[in-house]
């Protein structure tokens, strides 16, 4: 039986409000290999009456994770209310390995529903470090000026421009890592804001109170570098910018 306007409408409004961002971080080859796959998908001839034997294989323990990743492909594209509450049953307690399979499968499942209620073309935004509600999570790295350590005082300025100038764009500290030899933090953001106008706006404030901020700095979407990575981006950022 086809779900009515109405039962879409409701269920929709009883499940939580992810909006378009997804709260989890998604790798990027994951997200790759997930829409390569999309494409392929084709339930034009697949009926609803499918949905119970596609999500049959799910819950299988020995069945293969080829044919789970299918299932999940699949469902999520009949778009129904009984394929989300399948997939949504599975996401609970997936394979670890397609855990962020599940979460896509998930949100396009959500994507489908919506589009089939308003009649109109929708999406949702996936990056590496995810978001939350209707803000994206970025990581930014900034430098000092120089190659002398940061002092202190310097450390708490940073921190003391970020707090104020996020708040000022709409924007949530999430943390904030202080070491001598950079500044790393990360930072929800409401999708229609840009990143590079936040980060600028803190070094410029930081560096009227006396140039000790680098105007180059490292920002992204990705992953939240480690400290080899970091001493890496440090090397990259500082030999770029004396070989220009």
């Amino acid at each position: 039986m086809e779900d009515s306007n109405e039962d879409i409408r409701e269920f929709l409004d009883s499940i939580s409000d992810k909006l378009d961002v997804m709260e989890e971080g998604i790798d990027m080859q994951v997200q790759k290999d997930y829409l390569d796959f999309a494409r392929t998908c084709d339930v034009d001839e697949l009926s609803k009456k499918h949905t119970l034997k596609l999500a049959k294989y799910l819950f299988k323990a020995r069945e293969p994770l080829k044919v789970k990743r299918r299932a999940l492909s699949f469902l999520a594209h009949l778009g129904t209310i009984t394929a989300y509450r399948q997939i949504e049953k599975y996401y609970q307690h997936p394979d670890k390995e397609l855990k962020q399979w599940a979460a896509m499968a998930l949100q396009e499942c959500k994507m489908f529903l919506e589009g089939s209620l308003t009649g109109e073309v929708s999406g949702f935004i996936s990056t590496g470090l995810g978001g939350r509600k209707d803000k994206l999570r970025y990581y930014f790295l900034l430098l000092p000026a120089s190659n002398q350590p940061f002092t202190t005082t310097q450390k708490n300025t940073i921190t003391q421009e970020t707090d104020l100038v996020a708040k000022e764009m709409n924007c949530i500290v999430e943390t904030v890592d202080q070491s001598d030899r950079y500044i790393g933090a990360t930072v929800l953001m409401p999708v229609d804001a840009a990143v590079g106008t936040l980060i600028e706006t803190i070094i410029k404030q930081c560096n009227e109170l006396g140039y000790f901020v680098f105007e180059y700095y490292y920002a992204t979407n990705h992953n939240i570098p480690d400290l080899q990575e970091i001493e890496e981006i440090i090397k990259i950022i500082r030999e770029t910018i004396a070989g220009a």
